[in-house]
């Protein structure tokens, strides 16, 4: 007997069960045992009903499994078996009322089987009080020991307790389907009328009137026929998934990026959108600090609720700061007549800051022995989507971009190769600059340098050497004066010093003590030392002693 939620038709067939087995504990009259023709009618209609039911369900099932064998095959492999077994079992049931009857009547068999296959009318029937038929076909004389074999009612048991368990197998994990095949074919002793502890076999059918006997024949194969049409429909839901009643189309284009540069290709998600119009969800998103629980499918922290259109969240956020940003939020919506559903759903969208860009063409130059910084981008991308590359140098990451060191060609190039929405890469042209050596610096000399002409003799003698300055340069570069000469007209000859280095030297001290105003002071073949290691010519200074 089945117990906890039943449907309508399996509340009556068991009601009837119970009506039928009352009757039985009674010592049962001509007109009882005639009202057990309507308790059968009403079987066998119900029996009919589900079978054209049935056989609705599994055309159904078979035609989506053709069209969708990837979907609905494995599923209709599975409810292909259920439909054999309930089918054995029905026909096998029919043999046994069919056997009874005839062994009862002695009729021919085609006046007991019909042409449709359906059993004759029990009403027809007139040996309906008749307990020997049903007691040697299908227990024998011992009721403590029933019979085995064929037609018995121990042989009936085996086959409804297999096609219980094929039914419960079909779906392992489905607890509520496994309970209630449990309940529905539960086959284990019970007390009879009497009290005595009686096993199934003849508690049903051991000196039990004909009437009733193919009564509880045909109840049994109603509760074949709900359990086969209560798993095959739980296969095709678990395919299908819950379904939603919705009301209104929309087409959703989705593009993988909204910005496309020339020659690459634009990709979008095109598809068909359902909602109902009448039945708007809710959709929130996590505030500032919160997080999406994406098991518990919840908001953690502040849950922000969106303003609605129709049944359309409208998301709205100020770009406060440049890079990839994530919204995680969560839809809320609870089907008419349904229970509430709840979906995680994450976004990301990127902020660009605003920026010009202008190329000074002429003045495109590398400079060789430096850091050369280097910024790259490309409209439309992000900075991790960029991959730079050169050509005569070479070219590494940095904190604020890039470094270039060219090489000793007079030209260079920067490109990039850049990553689509889609994973294709693309390679875009490079720029091209011009690779110089760095300029000259301007030597100095007592804090005097070209554009000066004379020098007084304390300004002379307190000079500690030659230094080299870059003038109006953009990189703040170190050279090294490697050494120079000073000459000097003493007494109409020329006198020459030279010095490795910077530092005046000792010689060059005492000469330029002996200095006279008018005198000429000379600093010749000033040599420095660059950052890329060559060693410049920077010419030479000459002052007048004042």
């Amino acid at each position: 007997m089945a117990s906890g939620k039943q449907s309508p038709r399996q509340a009556m067939i068991n009601m009837m069960y119970l009506v039928l087995t009352a009757l039985l504990a009674m010592n049962v009259s001509k007109e009882i045992l005639d009202s057990f023709i309507t308790v059968n009618n009403g079987l066998e209609n119900t029996k009919l009903s589900l079978n054209d039911k049935m056989n609705a369900q599994y055309k159904s099932f078979e035609g989506f499994a053709s069209e969708n064998a990837a979907k609905y095959g494995a599923a209709w492999n599975e409810a292909k078996k259920i439909k054999t077994a309930g089918a054995e079992i029905i026909a096998y049931i029919d043999s046994i009322k069919a056997a009874a009857i005839i062994e009862a009547e002695g009729w021919p068999r085609d006046s007991v089987v019909l042409g449709d296959g359906r059993i004759v009318d029990l009403a027809k029937v007139t040996k309906k009080d008749s307990h020997d038929e049903l007691t040697n076909l299908m227990i024998g004389g011992e009721p403590a020991t029933p019979k085995d074999g064929p037609m018995s009612a121990t042989d009936l048991k085996n086959k409804l307790e297999a096609f219980r368990e094929l039914v419960k197998n079909s779906r392992k994990d489905d607890k509520e389907l496994s309970a209630s095949m449990d309940r529905v074919f539960n086959f284990e002793n019970r007390k009879d009328a009497s009290g005595t502890d009686n096993n199934w076999q003849s508690i049903n059918f051991y000196h039990v009137p004909l009437a009733a006997g193919i009564t509880i024949l045909s109840k049994l194969q109603a509760d074949v026929r709900n359990a086969e049409g209560e798993v095959v429909k739980r296969m095709m839901d678990a395919v299908e998934g819950k379904s939603f009643k919705f009301n209104k189309l929309t087409t959703i284009v989705k593009p993988l990026s909204s910005y496309v540069t020339v020659g690459s290709k634009y990709t979008a998600e095109i598809f068909l959108g359902a909602y109902d119009d009448q039945n708007a969800p809710e959709v929130f998103i996590a505030g500032p600090g919160a997080t999406v629980d994406t098991v518990a499918k919840k908001i953690n922290g502040e849950a922000i609720k969106l303003p609605m259109n129709g049944a359309k969240a409208m998301l709205e956020r100020v770009a406060g700061g440049a890079g990839l940003q994530t919204v995680r939020g969560i839809i809320k919506f609870k089907p008419v007549g349904g229970e509430e559903t709840v979906e995680v759903f994450e976004t990301t969208y990127e902020v660009a800051a605003p920026s010009l860009v202008v190329s000074p063409t002429k003045m495109n130059v590398f400079y060789r022995g430096v850091d050369n910084p280097v910024s790259v981008s490309v409209s439309g991308y992000s900075n991790k989507d960029i991959s730079a590359t050169a050509t005569n140098g070479t070219l590494t990451k940095s904190a604020d971009g890039y470094i270039m060191r060219p090489g000793k060609e007079a030209e260079a190039s920067i490109g990039a190769t850049v990553t689509n929405p889609d994973g294709t890469k693309k390679p875009m042209p490079g720029m091209k600059f011009r690779v110089k050596n760095v300029p000259n610096p301007r030597p100095y000399f007592a804090g005097k340098s070209v554009d000066d002409e004379t020098i007084k003799k304390p300004e002379l003698t307190a000079a500690a050497g030659v230094i080299a300055k870059m003038i109006d340069f953009e990189f703040d570069l170190k050279f090294e004066i490697v050494g120079y000469k000073v000459t000097m007209i003493v007494g109409g000859t020329p006198i020459e010093k030279i010095t490795n280095g910077a530092a005046v030297s000792g010689d060059m001290k005492e000469m330029f003590q002996k200095a006279k105003p008018g005198q000429k002071v000379y600093i010749e073949q000033i040599k420095a030392r660059g950052p890329d290691g060559t060693t410049r010519n920077l010419g030479s200074l000459s002052f007048k002693v004042v």
